[in-house]
């Protein structure tokens, strides 16, 4: 387990364990597969929010007071929750990450996949094209 604290008059407490990051200003629990990034320039913590699908859904910024181990932990515990990551070519310049991800509570393996910015998850063919991709890649990995 890791803490932090925030750096405010009543030092709210940020606390890391094996499951999920906890923020007492914002009486939130998030789990490590539910981060896409922690952004650490000291003394600002920049946590980016995803959903089930890998979307962005927000963005948590924190000040930490003092940060001890921290930064490094989160880091860490984001990146264990990836258990693949990879990049697929959709054709005629699009491209997709496609994301295997371990749910930090149950153990659960959960896919998504992440059009590249200006690209439009409401083109069929497009997200057929992704699924294809997805397919031939949890056939090759046997996940």
């Amino acid at each position: 387990m890791a803490h932090g604290n925030e750096s405010s008059v009543d030092e709210l407490l940020v606390v890391a364990t094996n499951r999920a990051l906890y923020l007492q200003s914002t009486k939130e629990r998030i789990r490590w597969d539910a981060l896409s990034k922690a952004i650490w320039a000291e003394p600002i913590l920049t946590l980016t929010l995803i959903d089930d699908t890998g979307q962005v859904v927000g963005e948590r910024v924190v000040e930490l007071g003092r940060a001890t181990d921290l930064p490094a932990a989160i880091h860490d515990r984001v990146t264990d929750s990836v258990i693949v990551s990879e990049r697929a070519d959709l054709g005629d310049g699009a491209a997709a990450m496609l994301v295997a991800r371990r749910n930090s509570d149950s153990g659960q393996i959960t896919w998504s996949v992440v059009l590249e910015a200006g690209l439009d998850p409401s083109d069929p063919k497009l997200m057929a094209r992704a699924g294809m991709e997805l397919a031939q890649l949890r056939t090759a990995l046997g996940i």
